[in-house]
């Protein structure tokens, strides 16, 4: 029992810091150990009506707080909950448009400031339905990128652990960018997945996928899920890194090369976009089998990745 609510505080602490509404206000509770009827009791003694449906709906991310009315109920509910001030209200964001939407909560970048100018990479998730930030939280990202005995890229594994903010989700979007800009590249499902529909972009080597999960989840349930990218490429490739759009609790990266094809120097990095200076520059060795690897936790929105000397 004293195990679990450690787990719950834990991630209660992670969903303040990047949300969800709905996740952080579900683990507070439940961290809490309060009921739904007890805390429309204590919203109703301060003069704010809100039913024990609409709480439920605002927890299980089914509908969000938007009126003045529910808006205060939300300050009401950082009290009763004993979370710190603002904590709920910088998870709501603006008004939520009505109908399909792609819309960026707080503590997130647009998209296409992580990639190379003239590729849309949201016109590419956008030809495929639909992309809803706060549906899923990722946990953990493993990247596994290979360079081949001429320098170039060969092929990235990713393998990531994903855990539903809402019911019924049942999809994510995968992305990859080559810097061969007339490199094919193709994407193939391992784990726990298949693929859906794809979208490319000619002449800027760009890919963006459905990866459907194996099973449908509901709140607070998690996928493991592994899929790999092949790239054609025959340019020399020098760096890999990995845009983060939103944040994610652990990332590591493995990059490993040919023996026919090890750098002289490997060196780690981070930006906030993609334009940005570098920050947290330092050297990752590379060992006796050939690879380098960094591990960087509560990874903020923005870039993580390693560039390399050939000479």
């Amino acid at each position: 029992m004293g195990e679990d609510r450690a787990g719950i505080g834990r991630d209660l602490a992670h969903a303040l810091r990047t949300g969800p509404f709905s996740a952080a206000l579900h683990l507070a509770i439940e961290d809490r150990g309060v009921r739904l009827d007890e805390i429309q009791e204590q919203l109703a003694a301060a003069g704010v009506n809100v039913s024990v449906t609409t709480l439920s709906y605002w927890r299980k991310g089914r509908s969000r707080p938007e009126r003045p009315d529910s808006l205060k109920a939300v300050r009401l509910l950082e009290r009763i909950l004993t979370l710190p001030e603002d904590s709920l209200m910088v998870q709501l964001g603006p008004r939520r448009p009505r109908g399909r939407w792609l819309t960026r909560p707080p503590g997130t970048i647009e998209v296409d400031r992580l990639f190379t100018d003239g590729v849309s990479v949201a016109r590419a998730i956008g030809g495929l339905d639909r992309w809803m930030y706060h549906e899923l939280t990722r946990l953990s990202l493993h990247d596994l990128y290979t360079v081949g005995p001429d320098r170039q890229e060969m092929s990235l594994t990713c393998r990531q652990v994903l855990r539903a903010n809402v019911d019924r989700v049942a999809r994510t979007v995968g992305i990859f960018a080559s810097d061969d800009l007339a490199a094919i590249t193709s994407i193939t499902a391992l784990r726990n997945c298949r693929i859906g529909r794809t979208r490319s972009d000619p002449g800027s080597g760009l890919l963006a996928a459905e990866i459907v999960f194996d099973r449908m989840l509901a709140r607070g349930e998690t996928v493991v899920i592994e899929h790999e990218y092949r790239s054609r490429s025959r340019v020399p490739t020098d760096n890999y890194y990995r845009a983060f759009s939103t944040p994610v609790n652990e990332y590591v990266l493995q990059v490993q090369f040919d023996h026919d094809a090890v750098p002289a120097r490997c060196l780690r990095f981070q930006r906030r976009a993609l334009n940005a200076p570098d920050q947290g520059v330092w050297e990752a060795w590379i060992g006796s089998t050939h690879g380098a690897h960094l591990v960087a936790s509560d990874v903020a929105p923005g870039i993580a990745g390693m560039r390399w000397e050939w000479e």
